[in-house]
């Protein structure tokens, strides 16, 4: 009953960071949005720059977007490869605790084997006595041993 939810709990912890991952990878300008303000403080916003003719452009979003949008997926990439390790990881933790947690249950069922190998006497018992009354005939034969008599009343 244990090991049923140890597998279900590293069952939806695996397939929680494989949907962080994915949602991470399809919302990669969200990320970057928020990554600004917790990075610097403030998100910085496309600058506004004057031309030589006194016309106004802005920087290119255009092309610092596809940048971004690489790094963003290869850091994503990355992120879910370092993720699926760890699940690997604690995998192979898990299954090393089970397999210690066995061999230790082994060894202790082993014990509990030479021990009684050891005390034959404690393991073999012998028929019970058929005799029923055999204490209750003892106590009787005490007690008419230790008798006293009662002095009789005179009838007269």
């Amino acid at each position: 009953m244990n090991k049923g939810v140890i597998s279900d709990t590293t069952k939806t912890a695996k397939n929680l960071a494989k949907q962080i991952a994915r949602q991470a990878v399809r919302e990669p300008i969200e990320i970057l949005k928020s990554a600004g303000t917790q990075v610097a403080g403030q998100e910085n916003t496309p600058s506004v720059r004057p031309t030589q003719e006194g016309q106004t452009t802005s920087s290119g979003p255009t092309e610092t977007s596809s940048r971004d949008k690489a790094k963003v997926q290869a850091q994503s990439q990355r992120m879910l490869q370092a993720l699926e390790t760890e699940l690997a990881d604690i995998k192979k933790t898990n299954e090393h605790e089970k397999m210690v947690e066995v061999q230790q249950q082994q060894v202790e069922e082993q014990k509990k084997k030479e021990e009684a190998a050891k005390n034959p006497s404690l393991s073999i018992t012998s028929k019970p006595s058929r005799r029923i009354g055999a204490l209750g005939q003892k106590q009787a034969a005490q007690k008419q041993t230790t008798r006293v008599e009662k002095p009789i009343p005179p009838s007269g």
